[in-house]
């Protein structure tokens, strides 16, 4: 069973959502019962947010290697793809031959899941959450963590705030384009400042992907495909608001398997159209 254990350091602040507390957004917590019995909320990032971006960078990377004409895949296809799609009829029979045939033609789904018809499969993808390295967690640390410099450091030390805002057009030069241009349009602020709850720049962070006993030579092939699209040069961008510039961090333990990547590439290169055709299939 294929097992990849990751670290991560962040080089910018990450916030990873649990609600809101006016226009602070929270930072997510997961309650924790320590060895001497107290309690603890320690932040973490969830195992699902690390999960959809490994989706994510292969349904990227197959609509380009296909290269899919936008607006040419239905809504069905797109949630099939970048979800893991939905059951949309009824029935109690598992289609073998179907499950064959994803296997054989698009294994990306057996990987990671996936819904279509009537019928609910089980990926053989496995992410932890990443869990911080510190003092309420040096109880559950690996051991290749165990004498990291923050496990005596508490959880709060590591915790921050960061503000952003966003601006009304009507104080810019934008608004010209306005119908309304030149008119009061109503009285307030022309800005609203937000707030984040984050991990500071420097927090490390631990997890571990693995495979199931269930997963095939393939799909282990295909995991490392992933980790290469996803942090091939050993960095990553994590939870909410990367496109501003939060949760970058560097990562140690990417693995890599020399042709993963350009085998699945060349996979769907001469299956292009059956890769097509199976995702239409499974959706109509």
């Amino acid at each position: 069973m294929t097992t990849i254990d990751l670290t991560l350091t962040l080089t910018s602040p990450l916030h990873h959502g649990s609600g809101s507390a006016g226009n602070t957004s929270l930072l997510r917590t997961q309650d924790i019962v320590l060895p001497d019995g107290r309690q603890a909320a320690v932040p973490f990032v969830s195992g699902n947010s690390l999960r959809h971006q490994l989706r994510d960078a292969l349904a990227w990377h197959t609509v380009a290697t296909l290269a899919v004409e936008p607006g040419s895949l239905s809504k069905a296809a797109v949630d099939l793809l970048w979800s893991g799609g939905a059951i949309t009829s009824t029935g109690s029979q598992v289609d073998l031959a179907m499950a064959r045939r994803v296997e054989e033609t698009y294994p990306a789904l057996g990987l990671l899941g996936y819904a279509a018809q009537s019928d609910m499969t089980a990926g053989t993808l496995r992410v932890s959450n990443l869990h911080l390295v510190c003092a309420e967690n040096a109880w559950r640390l690996p051991d290749r963590l165990a004498g990291h410099n923050h496990v005596s450091r508490p959880a709060g030390m590591f915790r921050g705030e960061e503000f952003g805002t966003r601006h009304d057009v009507a104080s810019t030069p934008v608004d010209r384009l306005v119908q309304t241009a030149g008119e009061i349009v109503q009285p307030g602020t022309t800005q609203m400042i937000y707030d984040l709850q984050v991990l500071k720049p420097g927090s490390v962070l631990w997890g571990e992907i693995s495979l199931t006993p269930a997963a095939t030579e393939q799909h282990g092939r295909l995991l490392y495909a992933a980790m290469e699209l996803l942090a091939g040069d050993c960095t990553i961008a994590l939870a909410a608001k990367t496109a501003v510039g939060y949760g970058r961090a560097t990562v140690d333990g990417v693995p890599y398997l020399e042709g993963a990547l350009d085998e699945w590439t060349q996979h769907l290169t001469d299956n292009a159209d059956d890769v097509l055709q199976l995702i239409k299939d499974l959706t109509k």
